[in-house]
């Protein structure tokens, strides 16, 4: 973890409510990239059906009413690169929600799904935040 860069991305965020100079993304990149973690950047060329990872920036959440009256939520995240789409269906959502919802940066594992030309998304298995990836990440080297 860059920890001058996170100083800079949580200052911007907290007076600026923007990030100008750095994402809050960018100070865990080189951590999230030695565990295989793509970006938005890669997401594209994934085939659907991969499973991978994503860190990205929460920016929209949204569980529009269906008529099955099956909640879904549709989430954003915003990596240093760009956009991320997820799908949380309901079968996950008690296990991520308060998660999603309680944390600013989001660690998602999904399988890649493709609606249609260039339209890709991830359905969420795994979420997590950064705090536990970091244990994650301890936990495996003293093991």
């Amino acid at each position: 973890m860059d920890r001058e860069e996170l100083s800079v991305a949580v200052t911007e965020e907290k007076y600026l409510e923007v990030n100008v100079r750095s994402h809050l993304i960018l100070p865990f990149r080189e951590d999230l990239r030695l565990l295989g973690f793509i970006t938005s950047r890669q997401l594209p060329y994934r085939r659907t059906g991969d499973r991978v990872w994503v860190a990205g920036r929460l920016t929209l959440v949204h569980t529009p009413p269906t008529k099955s009256r099956i909640r879904v939520m549709f989430i954003t995240l915003e990596d240093e690169f760009g956009l991320i789409d997820l799908v949380l269906l309901p079968e996950k959502q008690s296990l991520y929600a308060r998660k999603l919802l309680s944390n600013l940066l989001c660690l998602c594992r999904g399988k890649v799904r493709r609606l249609g030309k260039g339209d890709v998304s991830l359905v969420v298995e795994e979420l997590m935040d950064v705090k536990e990836f970091y244990r994650r990440i301890r936990k495996s080297r003293t093991s």
